[in-house]
Order: C-alpha cells, then structure tokens, then sequence
C-alpha cells in the first residue's frame, strides 16, 4: 500500500532501504557473505541502463536547472577526481555551482570507463553489473524486473511472504506504470549515442533478457 502512495518524484525514494515507513519490517543491511544466497528468496529492482545515466545526469550533474541540485558539489568534483588529471574536463561554474553539460558527462564517465575505474563509481552511477551483480549473476536471483514491470510488485511480495504467487493479470501488480524516458527527451549528438553504447554494453549484455521481459 506504501507503494501505491507515492508519486515518484520526490522522497521517500524507492531504493532507501532504510526508510522504515516504506520499507516496513524490512532489515536493511550490506551483504558481505554471498556463500548462501542461492538457499535464501531475492529480489532486485533494475533499470535500463541508459536511461539510468541519463536520469542521473537530470539529477545529480546537469547545468540545465536555475538553482543548484542538493548532489552538485558533491557529485559532480566525485566525476572528475576520478576521470584523473589526464582530462581535459572541468566543471562549469558561472552558475554558482559545478555542473557538467550532458556531452562533457558523458566524455567523463567515458574516460572513467577506459581507466577501468568504474567500479570506483558512486552507486548512481556504477554499472548495474559491478553492484550485487557481481558477486551473483541475475540467473540466481528469484526475481529480476523493473520497477514498471508488469507482476514487479506481486513478485516483490511473494519474496518477502515467501508465497508462491508472483505473477497475476490484476493492475494491483505494477509498483509503477510509467517512467520518464531521458534518452527520448534530450537531443544527444552521434558522439554521445556512441558513448552510452559503449559504456553501457556490458550491463545490456548481462541484464538485456530481463529488460526484455519486463
């Protein structure tokens, strides 16, 4: 029912585990111990990986906004310490806050990704692959599906019931029916598309079946 009030564009954010309110008589910690999980229920929550970038752009780093987003000065000096001294990227300022252009973004986290220092990223935007993935590939979680996947809720609550119900045909099983679409709603130039694709390859390769179905 939690679910079912929110709006989506402001907090309690879906992901924050630790909001008792929305996530109730859930015990949220960091898994350390992996040897038994294929024994134990699961579930895991994904997103189309460009979007993904692109939302946390929108967020977190963007120079299209009038005032500055509570994530610009962390985020955005976070990108470019870890990009290295070898980039010619800096941060736009003449806002009053650093921030980052959409292509700039994009050639940043390019150069993160051929340092191999992705996995460095913060979890906005680490690839998907290099989060719980990796240390448990999809195929051995219970449920993989998206937050606007068809059954995503009835799946969420058959995992934390432990019932075998997990699909139904009732709309009382989407968490959320729309998402905003980024990547259909910025103009990226032919460099940025061939960023998105490259960096995003290896989460397409390891989650594309799951996105498929959703």
């Amino acid at each position: 029912k939690s679910f079912k009030s929110m709006n989506y564009t402001g907090p309690p954010w879906i992901h924050d585990l630790l909001n008792k309110k929305l996530w109730t008589n859930i015990e949220a910690k960091r898994r350390t111990d992996w040897s038994n999980f294929k024994d134990q229920d699961s579930f895991a929550l994904i997103r189309d990986p460009k979007e993904r970038i692109m939302s946390a752009w929108k967020s977190k780093v963007t120079c299209d906004t009038y005032k500055e987003i509570n994530q610009h000065k962390g985020m955005v000096p976070q990108l470019l310490k870890l990009a290295g001294p070898s980039s010619n990227i800096t941060a736009r300022t003449d806002k009053g806050f650093p921030c980052l252009d959409l292509s700039e973004y994009l050639t940043v986290l390019s150069q993160i990704h051929a340092q191999g220092r992705e996995g460095l990223l913060n979890g906005h935007f680490l690839p998907q692959h290099l989060g719980c993935f990796k240390d448990v590939p999809p195929s051995m979680w219970t449920v993989v599906t998206t937050i606007s996947g068809p059954n995503a809720l009835c799946s969420l609550k058959s995992v934390v019931t432990k019932s075998a119900n997990m699909s139904n045909t009732d709309d009382d099983c989407q968490i959320m029916i729309k998402t905003h679409n980024y990547t259909r709603s910025v103009d990226l130039s032919r460099a940025d598309e061939v960023i998105l694709d490259r960096i995003t390859s290896k989460e397409y390769e390891m989650l594309g079946q799951y996105l498929n179905d959703a």
